[in-house]
């Protein structure tokens, strides 16, 4: 499975690990399945790791349409941030497109991109501290 993931309860993470080719059906699959688990941990950071990423078959209007159908599993599974772990240029490129859609999308979702595992423990801690209350950010 491309998509695999899981929680870490108790710093309220979902650990998404990319791989292979992403493209938009395995994409929406990942969307479903978060979508319908109910141990998805409230006011939840979801971290995507696209370090085993081998292409990105999307195209533009595919990021756009997933930024759009991300909405309900966001507010489903009450996720208040996504962090873009990304370690090629290739992977980077494709999160800062994706950072800007989801920005144009819903502008209170926060959406970083990290180059390290340094700065995404870093990236952690900072949006823990800067954690806005319950029911705000979304």
């Amino acid at each position: 499975m491309p998509i695999t993931y899981s929680f870490d309860q108790e710093q309220r993470l979902v650990l998404t690990k990319v791989s292979g080719a992403l493209t938009i059906a395995i994409t929406t699959d990942y969307f479903e399945r978060l979508e319908q688990d109910k141990d998805c941990p409230e006011r939840a950071i979801e971290i995507v790791d696209f370090s085993d990423v081998t292409d990105f078959v999307l195209q533009y209007g595919e990021m756009s349409a997933l930024t759009q159908r991300y909405q309900s599993t966001k507010f489903t599974r009450d996720i208040w941030a996504t962090v873009f772990s990304c370690t090629s240029e290739l992977s980077y490129g494709i999160a800062r497109m994706l950072q800007t859609l989801h920005e144009i999308t819903n502008e209170k979702h926060n959406v970083i991109i990290t180059r390290s595992q340094e700065e995404l423990a870093e990236c952690i801690e900072a949006l823990r501290s800067n954690q806005p209350d319950a029911g705000d950010g979304k």
